[in-house]
């Protein structure tokens, strides 16, 4: 596991402001091979799983291709047979230098750990990015590329795709409408570890497949051997290289609350797990969150994750049958509550607070179902590429102004994994943990020679 350095005080009380002003002065005239005439270059880096998507989502957004980029050419094989004439390289930072001027964006669906060093190496290239979620693996790291997007004024969309939905269109209308009354509770879960988590020690080593470029899948972390156990998606489960149950699907699961109730960051963080996270994830934790007191929650907000089979209990007067499963967001307030499922998934009234489940719920569920109908979400990679062409950085939804702070805060509880029932204080002021110093050493990590975040 890779050893953490102190945080930089200093870098996080001036980066922001700094950035802020230099891109005031002209950010925006940075960008370099810059969309023109309405087409959009951009390079696919990952190009199996998750990223096979994204590259065929952005094509049919309006993108052309025109570089790919995987550690591992037969994971990425189909893509890369599909765009046969498509330059290919192992190694983004190649990539990037060779294409420099062919490319207007970068897609980057690598592991976690590979998101920043990426991201912020297309960035201070001036090309517009996506990047799949969690934003990055620490806290640090998503205030790097904040910053960064702001300096060079670029177009940035993060992975978490329900954000553009109806979903949370009509998680918003109700919030609008004041339909939940004041706010008590929020709770958010998932299925997953659906991969190995708890482990101790790490694993043995394996000889590296034929034409995986190791060293570029390491990436920005410590060398070590490969091994199978670390493929194609198990890399979650170890604290080096992801962000177990949350970084999978916190993203998801969270970002109606965070959008509706305009979280940011917490003041307190408290965690349960099977057992302190080290070299890997624990089996299983519940994390408790709470914010301070704003417009939206006066008297403040609990906010409450579970993952690894842990689940919430749903409010009296909910249909007996109905339980929480699979992932989801749950939403109980004075006058209602509500509930759904994945990716923003749309809300479902289940109990009207002091009364048993009956046909008032019934009807009040009838009539969101027909508000949901009114409302027309948008292609999430679409809403990049034509943001990207148009040069207006404010036109996505899941912007790093947005995404950025609600990946910290769930970093934050991946730190608290490692704390077991210590109340973890937050000073947002200075980003450091104001009541247990040894928090503050994983706010960020070690990165190897040439993967730098400068900008």
């Amino acid at each position: 596991m890779t050893s953490p350095k102190p945080i930089s005080r200093r870098y996080f009380i001036g980066s922001t402001a700094a950035a802020a002003a230099l891109t005031a002065v002209g950010g925006r005239s940075r960008l370099r091979g810059a969309s023109s005439g309405g087409e959009f270059r951009f390079a696919q880096i990952g190009c199996g799983g998750k990223g096979a998507s994204d590259l065929a989502n952005t094509v049919k957004a309006g993108g052309r291709l025109v570089a790919m980029c995987d550690v591992d050419p037969a994971r990425g094989e189909k893509a890369m047979k599909e765009y046969a004439d498509v330059p290919k390289f192992t190694d983004f930072r190649k990539m990037l230098d060779k294409m420099d001027k062919e490319i207007d964006g970068v897609c980057v669906s690598t592991p976690d750990h590979c998101h920043a060093a990426a991201a912020i190496d297309a960035i201070r290239r001036g090309k517009h990015v996506y990047v799949q979620k969690p934003l990055a693996r620490t806290f640090e790291e998503c205030q790097v590329l904040l910053d960064a997007s702001r300096k060079f004024g670029v177009v940035t969309q993060m992975g978490n795709q329900g954000h553009a939905g109806s979903g949370l269109l009509l998680w918003q209308k109700m919030m609008d409408d004041k339909a939940f009354g004041d706010v008590e509770q929020v709770h958010t879960w998932s299925n997953r570890p659906t991969w190995p988590q708890g482990m101790t020690e790490a694993p043995a080593a394996d000889e590296v497949p034929a034409g995986f470029d190791w060293d570029a899948w390491i990436g920005p972390q410590t060398m070590r051997p490969f091994s199978k156990k670390y493929l194609p998606f198990n890399w979650r489960g170890w604290w080096d290289f992801g962000c177990g149950a949350m970084g999978d699907m916190a993203c998801h699961n969270m970002d109606p609350a965070f959008w509706i109730f305009k979280l940011g960051l917490p003041t307190t963080i408290k965690a349960q797990v099977s057992a302190p996270a080290g070299i890997a994830y624990p089996e299983w934790s519940i994390i408790d969150y709470t914010f301070a007191p704003s417009a939206l929650c006066p008297k403040g907000l609990k906010l409450t994750w579970y993952d690894g089979k842990k689940l919430p209990t749903l409010p009296e007067g909910t249909h007996p049958q109905l339980q929480a499963g699979g992932n989801g967001c749950l939403v109980i307030g004075s006058k209602m509550s509500a509930m759904g499922g994945s990716h923003a998934a749309p809300p479902v009234p289940i109990s009207l607070t002091g009364q048993a489940f009956g046909t008032a719920v019934k009807d009040v569920e009838t009539m969101w179902r027909g508000e949901l109908k009114k409302l027309q979400g948008v292609d999430h990679h679409a809403q990049w590429v034509n943001a990207a062409v148009a040069h207006d950085p404010k036109a996505t939804g899941s912007k790093f102004e947005y995404a950025a702070p609600m990946t910290q805060a769930i970093l934050l509880g991946c730190i608290a994994l490692r704390f077991p029932n210590q109340e973890l204080k937050w000073d947002n002021a200075k980003h450091e943990f104001s009541n247990f110093p040894e928090a503050n050493a994983w706010l960020t990590a070690k990165r190897r020679e040439g993967y730098d975040l400068s900008f």
